[in-house]
């Protein structure tokens, strides 16, 4: 819009209207639509059959830039409805998680498919877990010599040193199909009070800890580790924030995972569990 009100087109430059709604830009468009279907039968009368396909395509860009301004289709020299056009437009939409034509990541049946597998798996996940956890008895309010770096010893130097830690809290939702440990919280068991020396690590570190420790062992372990309502079933509440991490529409996991494209072991038995081989490029069994 220029200084005294009126519209003026950044294409044409003319007043009374903008870009949008441009006859002029819709003409230039019409006549390109019409140029390139014209190239494309003469490449293929000449039997130039991949560059008359490269007209085509040309041309079906122009069509559908036509429809999206006048609501016209060139092809039928009909009016099309915002319903058909949308429809039209989403023929040329490719999915950003399965790739495929026709849809877009919201409304793609394979990401709800290869989430309805994830949970199930999560919840077999964390049952074997949880068992495998409480027969070693380790869980909140343990009490484990754990090696780590920073000051320690009777001299306070920077080092690694082994100090008895304190199994303060544990990060529950984080286990899910691709991440079976367990991490929890730990802190000096002199230093409670104080959160600044609190670090993380996994069952897995500590369960290897445990085989390793001699009988002797200044160790005690309380056999607390009962997890939140619903998390052994994953109930949404659970899983919420690993499926937006796990199946996030940016950076390294808005693709769709290699797991549920070449599914095996346990992801392609909870597959067949759940009956859904035939949506899946399955293993030989």
């Amino acid at each position: 819009m220029s200084y005294n009100g009126t519209v003026r087109c950044s294409h044409c430059y003319r007043t009374g209207h903008n870009k949008r709604s441009c006859p002029v830009l819709s003409q230039q468009i019409e006549e390109r639509y019409h140029g390139n279907v014209r190239a494309a039968a003469l490449e293929r009368k000449k039997g130039n059959e991949n560059d008359a396909k490269w007209y085509d395509e040309r041309a079906e860009e122009y069509r559908q830039q036509y429809i999206k301004r006048t609501k016209f289709d060139l092809v039928t020299g009909e009016k099309v409805s915002n319903k058909a056009a949308k429809a039209e437009r989403m023929k040329k939409v490719t999915c950003g998680y399965c790739g495929q034509r026709g849809h877009t990541r919201r409304t793609c049946d394979q990401v709800k498919r290869d989430k309805q597998v994830f949970i199930e798996q999560t919840r077999r996940v964390r049952k074997a877990r949880l068992q495998e956890i409480r027969e070693i008895g380790i869980g909140v309010g343990s009490l484990l010599p754990l090696a780590g770096w920073g000051y320690g010893g009777k001299d306070g130097n920077y080092g690694r040193h082994t100090t008895l830690r304190y199994i303060k809290a544990v990060d529950w939702n984080s286990v899910c199909a691709v991440r079976s440990s367990v991490t929890v919280e730990h802190v000096p068991a002199d230093k409670l009070g104080n959160p600044n020396p609190a670090r993380w690590t996994t069952t897995d570190n500590l369960l290897t800890l445990h085989q390793k420790l001699p009988q002797d062992a200044s160790v005690s372990l309380v056999p607390n580790f009962e997890p939140p309502a619903g998390w052994l079933d994953a109930d949404p509440a659970t899983v919420s924030e690993v499926l937006k991490a796990e199946f996030s529409s940016t950076g390294d996991n808005k693709e769709r995972s290699w797991i549920f494209k070449w599914p095996e072991g346990e992801t392609a038995t909870v597959i067949r569990d759940l009956g859904l081989q035939e949506h899946y490029k399955m293993p030989m069994s």
